[in-house]
């Protein structure tokens, strides 16, 4: 029987570059995936945004009277739902970051 060496070695070293490329590949994807984990947490600090949201409109409910108290106190009730909807896309986005 013949055995051919050279088949061999070739299929090995296919093998081999076969692990390397997929071991890059995984890094860089986890490079990414962390990267835009750092950046979804930086540029979305939703939390902060509601605290400070909820301040202004105590302090619009006292200062104001009549139809603008009421305007204001709705249209900042629409936006803290917005805030909400925006802080569960977040989390979602946040959650499907995941390298295998």
């Amino acid at each position: 029987m013949d055995f051919d060496f050279d088949w061999w070695n070739d299929y090995w070293e296919r093998q081999r570059q076969k692990d390397a490329l997929r071991a890059q590949i995984k890094s860089d994807l986890e490079s990414e995936a962390n990267l835009l984990t750092y950046h979804l947490e930086h540029c979305y600090a939703v939390g902060l945004l509601s605290e400070r949201h909820k301040a202004i409109l105590n302090q619009i409910e006292h200062n104001f009277d009549g139809q603008a108290n009421k305007a204001l106190v709705q249209r900042f009730k629409e936006n803290e739902l917005k805030l909400i909807k925006m802080k569960m896309m977040y989390e979602m986005l946040h959650d499907s970051i995941k390298v295998r």
